[in-house]
């Protein structure tokens, strides 16, 4: 009644076909390595209270800015400054300014910085550190 639907034996490929396939290999991997995929590291710095940090932005590049309070129960006060006006965080505040970040919270900036040296001061009355990270392509 029960008949074998497939049969246990490898199936037979001839050489060509292996040889095509490892080609195909070959040829979708070289096309995605020459996307011009780059792979740097962002600058990132721990600030203690008190410390400030600056960077030098690249003219007409989109930069990223994040900014972290590493504390589980304490409140950061940060002083953000050298910005252009027109960028503005992510919960829509103004970069350039006093900006209060609650435990864990973290900011998050994208704009083009104009080539504009940005500073970072941590002002917390506690002794919260800050993890600051700024990425500007170019």
């Amino acid at each position: 009644m029960l008949r074998q639907l497939f049969s246990a034996k490898p199936a037979k490929c001839s050489y060509k076909l292996h040889f095509q396939i490892l080609l195909l290999f070959i040829l979708g991997h070289t096309l995605a390595m020459g996307q011009g995929l780059a792979r740097s590291k962002a600058d990132t710095v721990s600030l203690s209270r008190f410390e400030y940090a600056q960077k030098l932005t690249n003219n007409g590049s989109d930069c990223i800015c994040s900014i972290t309070n590493t504390s589980q129960a304490n409140i950061a006060m940060t002083v953000l400054t050298g910005a252009p006006d027109t960028i503005q965080m992510d919960n829509a505040e103004t970069f350039n300014g006093i900006h209060s970040l609650r435990p864990g919270q973290q900011l998050i900036t994208v704009g083009n910085f104009e080539g504009k040296k940005i500073t970072v001061l941590n002002l917390s009355l506690m002794d919260v550190v800050i993890l600051v990270m700024l990425f500007c392509p170019g």
